[in-house]
């Protein structure tokens, strides 16, 4: 079986971005709105994001400068502090996909991806309405990577979550059948989460869900979409 092998630092960043993107995956898609200082609302998605501690929970975003400047929603997120992550799942491909267009910032995404808003609880930033699960965060820091292609890192804090009712199992678990998540591959191509099994880990043998010993109920496929 012969290979193919890149250095690095002998590849341009094209190069690099398609490997990532191409090996990396599939990716969970953060679709984020936030709000500028004018009360501006802005929403985007995101497919380099991540969980990054869950007590306090704390999620992460990379948003890639744009000719030296801060895009719109890492700009937003650092000068108003709150903003919202919304699940992007079956159904909802389409409007995720137009809010990515760069528009002017004058422009309502929301309004091109023909969406309605909902007032947050505890953040200034609108959220999306009808949303299957939407997280209100508040910003915690920015680290920047890359020198002439520059991603800012957006750390933030989950304060609450809105999660619809008939996704949830025993009113705390997230029942991954009925959320059929979007993911993102590399290029233009994304996937469904239709296709779920499920493997006990060696060290919690019988019990499914995490080694803290919290299982999360039986969810036949019977029950899935």
């Amino acid at each position: 079986m012969s290979y193919q092998t890149f250095d690095a630092e002998k590849i341009d960043h094209r190069q690099a971005y398609r490997l990532c993107v191409g090996s990396i995956v599939p990716r969970p898609i953060a679709w984020v709105s936030s709000i500028d200082a004018n009360g501006i609302a802005n929403l985007a998605p995101f497919s380099f994001f991540t969980l990054v501690n869950h007590y306090p929970p704390m999620v992460s975003i990379s948003v890639g400068m744009r000719e030296g400047q801060a895009k719109d929603t890492a700009a937003n997120i650092e000068a108003t502090k709150g903003y919202v992550i919304h699940t992007v799942v079956d159904g909802w491909e389409e409007p995720m996909n137009i809010s990515s267009a760069a528009l002017p910032a004058e422009e309502d995404e929301f309004v091109a991806a023909g969406l309605e808003t909902v007032p947050s609880d505890v953040v200034d930033a609108p959220r999306i309405k009808d949303a299957p699960i939407a997280m209100e965060c508040t910003y915690e820091r920015t680290l920047n990577f890359g020198d002439a292609w520059t991603t800012q890192l957006v750390i933030g804090r989950v304060l609450r979550w809105h999660v619809r009712d008939d996704l949830l199992v025993d009113g705390k678990y997230i029942d991954a059948y009925k959320l059929a998540p979007v993911g993102r591959l590399g290029g233009p191509r994304y996937c469904r989460t239709h296709d779920i099994f499920e493997m006990m880990q060696p060290y919690n043998e019988g019990k499914a869900g995490t080694a803290d010993g919290d299982p999360m109920p039986d969810i036949g496929k019977a029950e899935a979409p």
